[in-house]
C-alpha cells in the first residue's frame, strides 16, 4: 500500500469508526543505572473492544459489525441498513442479498443475537484477518475499511465512493 492510499487509510478509520487510543509509557532503572523509558499504545475500537483489552478479536467482531450497521442507532438492523451494508461487506456473496433467512423471530428486523449468527456463520472475521491470529492488528483492520470504501477495488477512494460510503 502505498503512502497516499496508506494515509487515506488512516483517515477513513478514524472516521469511518472513530477509536481512541490511550498511551502508558513506564520508566525503569537497572542495577547499572541505565534508564530504560517503554511507550505502549493501546488502541480501542468504537462498540467492538467490549473487554477493553486494546484489540478486536473474533469473539467481539460480531458487536463491532454490528453497530457499523446500524446506522441510525436504535439497536436493530433493518431492511435499508441491511441493503446497504450487505452490499458492501459482501459484495460478491448472493446469499446476503436478503435479511429474512436471518431474521429467526420473523419481525421484520435483526437484533443483535440474530446479526451476531450472520457474522459468525460467513466467516466475515476471517476475511479482515489476514494472518489468520484471530486478532486483528491495526494494518489489517485499515486495509479491511479502505476495501470497503474502494468500492470500484481499483486501489483509490473517489469522492463518489466516499460519499456513498458515508451515508
Amino acid at each position: 500500500m502505498d503512502k497516499i492510499a496508506l494515509a487515506l487509510a488512516t483517515v477513513l478509520v478514524a472516521t469511518a469508526a472513530p477509536a481512541v487510543s490511550s498511551a502508558e509509557t513506564v520508566v525503569t532503572q537497572s542495577s547499572d543505572g541505565t534508564i530504560t523509558t517503554t511507550t505502549t499504545r493501546t488502541r480501542y475500537y468504537y462498540g467492538g473492544d467490549t473487554n477493553n483489552n486494546g484489540i478486536l478479536d473474533s469473539q467481539e467482531f460480531p458487536r463491532y459489525v454490528y453497530y457499523r450497521w446500524d446506522m441510525n442507532g436504535d439497536g436493530f438492523i433493518t431492511d435499508d441498513e441491511w441493503q446497504l451494508s450487505a452490499s458492501r461487506w459482501y459484495p460478491t456473496n448472493t446469499q446476503y442479498k436478503t435479511y429474512t433467512a436471518w431474521d429467526k423471530n420473523g419481525d421484520g428486523r435483526l437484533d443483535a443475537t440474530e446479526f451476531d449468527v450472520v457474522v459468525t456463520q460467513s466467516n466475515l472475521f476471517n476475511s479482515w484477518d489476514a494472518n489468520a491470529d484471530a486478532i486483528l492488528e491495526t494494518e489489517e483492520y485499515e486495509t479491511a475499511t479502505f476495501n470497503l470504501y474502494d468500492l470500484n477495488n481499483d486501489g483509490k477512494i473517489s469522492l463518489s465512493e466516499w460519499r456513498q460510503g458515508n451515508n
